[in-house]
């Protein structure tokens, strides 16, 4: 597995530390976006036809008809490890972390239109700006996801909203301080507009939050959170065992972090160009 490094421009380096998200189009093909997004509509058909599970080590977090949502990925289908391990997310990944990355979560989203009354954000940041580090003069966090929409998003289709640079705004701000800004103040609001096969990459300690969905679209999309090798999955997040065991090493490491306390840093500076550019 070849990883790209540095996998960003430097203006797409510039507007992640800046803003805390960029978004990277294309990063994959109408191929790979049809099988995601087919096998997640599958899970779901099956689901509400059976009742039953993917498969094992997994867990469904919302199963209602404008939200369905399965969780821990890697073993429930070939594209899904296929996205997970997808070498030019993880350079992105590895580049923004700032060294060796593993999988600590995973999920592919199905979301529908709300009814008018219940539509609005719910800005929320699962860890706070504390677990970073600057080598080079840029900016690291320790948890980074990516977002990767299955469906076209225009201004309607919900993509996600972020309140913009809020990645580096110190815990003791408070979370609803924030938000109470920014909804006061809509362009510190920024929304996801791209064609599906686009990647949202974001900080953890960045506000974000679901779009609202005023189309009559879904909106599919799946994603990946990473962090050092040393760090825990999130809850319920657990490699399935069998699966992990059969896998080649490089990519068994990607999903138990079995490198843990070995972690591999690595840096850029911002003049550095895009390796395949």
């Amino acid at each position: 597995m070849t990883v790209p490094f540095p996998a960003l421009t430097p203006s797409q380096r510039l507007h992640l530390e800046v803003n805390g998200y960029v978004v990277v189009e294309g990063v994959l093909t109408a191929g790979e976006v049809e099988a995601l997004r087919e096998t997640t509509y599958e899970i779901e058909r099956r689901h509400r036809e059976t009742g039953e599970l993917p498969g094992p080590s997994c867990h469904l977090s919302a199963t209602g008809e404008d939200f369905f949502r399965v969780d821990n990925l890697p073993h429930l289908a070939p594209c899904y490890f296929d996205y997970l391990t997808h070498p030019r997310l993880l350079g992105m990944v590895q580049e923004i972390v700032g060294g060796k990355v593993r999988l600590e979560q995973s999920d592919a989203h199905i979301r529908r239109p709300l009814p008018e009354a219940e539509q609005r954000y719910g800005f929320h940041r699962g860890i706070n700006p504390g677990f970073t580090h600057t080598d080079r003069g840029l900016y690291h966090f320790s948890f980074v996801k990516t977002l990767t929409n299955l469906t076209d998003l225009g201004p309607d289709d919900g993509g996600t909203a972020v309140i913009a640079g809020t990645h580096k705004v110190p815990e003791e701000v408070g979370g609803q301080a924030i938000i109470e800004a920014a909804l006061a103040d809509p362009g510190l609001i920024h929304r996801v507009e791209a064609p599906a096969g686009s990647t949202l990459l974001f900080f953890e300690s960045l506000m974000h939050s679901s779009g609202i969905i005023r189309s009559d679209r879904d909106r599919v999309l799946i994603i990946g959170g990473y962090t050092p090798t040393m760090f825990q999955t999130w809850h319920g997040y657990e490699p399935d065992p069998e699966f992990a065991a059969g896998l080649p090493e490089e990519h068994r490491a990607l999903l138990t972090g079995e490198g843990r306390y070995g972690w591999q840093r690595r840096a850029r500076s911002l003049a550095d160009p895009r390796a395949d550019s």
